[in-house]
């Protein structure tokens, strides 16, 4: 058991230390004058004072009351927010509307105090939406100070210069510190910056908010959706800032589909590459009749797909196609695997453990292990490559993987290393992954997931699936790593130093594109496999 961790009381600022000495030594150049003159002001600041301005950007909005300030390695609130006030970090009592001091800052009683003229049957959001949209002047009725935040958007760009994303903050230090998330210790970028221009990262930043507003919106009202397709930036030339840029689009063009605005839906599709956009192109063409644009969309798709994915879907598209213009297609037909159908009781347990209970009567020691037991595999096996030092891919502390994970240039980067493994595995030189294990138990990793993966597990599928087989079906990992992570079987059972995988299908269930793709492959490799049908027994009492 691990020792219990304990933070120091102001350990936050050394966090946000981090965050602007990163600023300044790798982009001094992108900050504002008044950037630099507030982190020079920062610096200045006494002790608690500067814990303090911490604690309020570790808190959501600008707007806070001083009564709501407890912190006890800050001896004096009322003498740092004086002196955050005095170096205009905060404002106290500044010009704030009636709506916007209930909204963020008021209960419902006090709503009621300072306004008795509203109803007190009303909620409290009905009592706002009946407050004018004019200053608050009655600062000296209320309890506390209110305290609008300064330069509210600072944290927001530190964060994103360091992390270069918007979903991690300042809690990232924090679950680290604590042990709760663990990473590799891979070498940095030595030579190239993340972001190239200032823009870059304001585009970035403005794209985390417009998607925050898209998935808390009203998605079913086509001026909610309009309001954000209007707010979209324009292409920017950054990979990683232009791709999320794209998948919002491709979000959004998506429920202008789904509501039947389709010219809409096609002029948003129209400005992204990425999938499904093409797939989604040709089926709304399809859905209007027009024949022409749908053949073109589904010829494009097959000769320059973006992956396989899109590949396949091109080819299903393409049956579509022709049975419109009256050609006879085949039905494609599922590829051939074992079946098994039995009748379980499924009334105290899901179906995956009834099944397990089941081949356990049998004498098979099973797993339920879905995807994470090849993954696991394929992460331990190749976890010299994943965070080998290829410039570029690992720019703060605190990534689980490389930036390029999956794009085609990953495997490029890292052949030898990955051709090195998989030759050990071929050869049979497995206990490299069991080292792995126990050596780097517990550390982020994209493709393992350690609760899920016990060493006796480990251990028992590399005793008992063959070296040249583990390797090959590696390899098939390899050709797309996104696309083969998902859709394994849920169950692998092991009996007499033999194996097989197994996927359970419960009432009503059915293979799936992605699982179908695998039992492809494993039909290729002599994986032993099979599909286990499964009705549930009927109590007569129930009937």
């Amino acid at each position: 058991m691990k020792p219990e961790i304990q933070l120091a009381e102001d350990y936050y600022l050394d966090n946000f230390s981090r965050l602007m000495e990163h600023a300044l030594k790798w982009y001094q150049d992108f900050l504002a004058q008044v950037e630099l003159d507030w982190i020079a002001r920062f610096r200045q600041l006494d002790k608690q004072s500067q814990c303090l301005l911490v604690r309020l950007y570790s808190r959501k909005g600008h707007y806070f009351r001083s009564d709501k300030l407890s912190y006890a390695e800050i001896p004096s609130i009322p003498a740092a927010l004086s002196q955050l006030a005095a170096n205009d970090f905060i404002t106290l009592n500044s010009p704030i509307t009636e709506q916007q001091l209930a909204q963020s800052l008021l209960t419902k009683t006090e709503l009621s105090t300072l306004f008795p003229e509203i109803a007190k049957s009303l909620n409290k959001p009905q009592m706002v939406a009946l407050l004018k949209d004019v200053p608050f002047v009655h600062f000296d009725q209320l309890q506390f100070d209110v305290i609008d935040l300064c330069y509210a958007d600072i944290i927001d760009f530190l964060l994103t210069l360091f992390f270069a994303n918007t979903h991690q903050d300042l809690t990232q230090f924090v679950l680290s510190d604590l042990g709760l998330n663990t990473f590799e210790d891979y070498q940095l970028s030595k030579e190239r910056r993340f972001f190239s221009h200032r823009s870059q990262v304001e585009q970035l930043i403005a794209l985390g908010k417009l998607s925050e507003q898209y998935w808390t919106c009203d998605r079913k009202q086509l001026e909610s959706l309009k309001d954000l397709s209007a707010a979209l930036p324009q292409p920017i030339d950054h990979d990683y800032v232009e791709r999320k840029r794209q998948h919002l689009i491709n979000d959004i063009a998506r429920d202008f589909e789904r509501l039947e605005d389709y010219q809409t839906a096609l002029s948003l599709y129209a400005q992204t590459s990425l999938p499904p956009s093409r797939e989604r192109q040709a089926r709304i063409f399809d859905k209007l009749n027009d024949d022409k644009r749908f053949s073109d969309s589904v010829t494009l798709i097959l000769t320059q797909p973006y992956n396989l994915s899109e590949l396949e879907i091109g080819q299903k598209l393409q049956q579509r196609l022709q049975r419109k213009q009256g050609q006879k297609v085949s039905r494609s037909t599922k590829p051939p695997h074992n079946q098994h159908h039995l009748t379980l009781d499924l009334t105290q347990q899901r179906v995956e453990l009834a099944v397990k209970d089941h081949y356990e009567t049998l004498g098979w020691q099973v797993y339920f292990s879905e995807n994470t037991l090849l993954n696991g595999l394929l992460g331990l096996a190749l976890w010299e490559a994943v965070f080998a030092p290829v410039e570029g891919a690992f720019i703060n502390a605190y990534q689980f993987k490389p930036l390029d994970l999956y794009h085609a240039e990953f495997y490029a980067k890292r052949h030898k290393l990955i051709e090195l493994r998989l030759k050990d595995i071929a050869n049979g030189n497995c206990q490299f992954i069991i080292d792995n294990h126990k050596v780097k138990f517990g550390i982020s990793n994209p493709f393992v997931n350690w609760t899920h993966l016990p060493e006796p597990l480990l251990k028992q599928a590399l005793k008992s699936i063959p070296s040249c087989m583990l390797e090959a079906l590696l390899r098939v990992q390899l050709s797309d790593l996104k696309l083969y992570r998902n859709g394994l079987p849920d169950l692998i059972a092991f009996k007499d130093g033999e194996f097989q995988w197994i996927e359970v299908k419960g009432p009503g269930d059915k293979l799936q594109d992605n699982q179908l793709r695998w039992i492809k492959q494993f039909n290729r490799l002599g994986v032993p496999f099979s599909v286990c049908y499964v009705e549930s027994l009927i109590n007569p009492s129930d009937t």
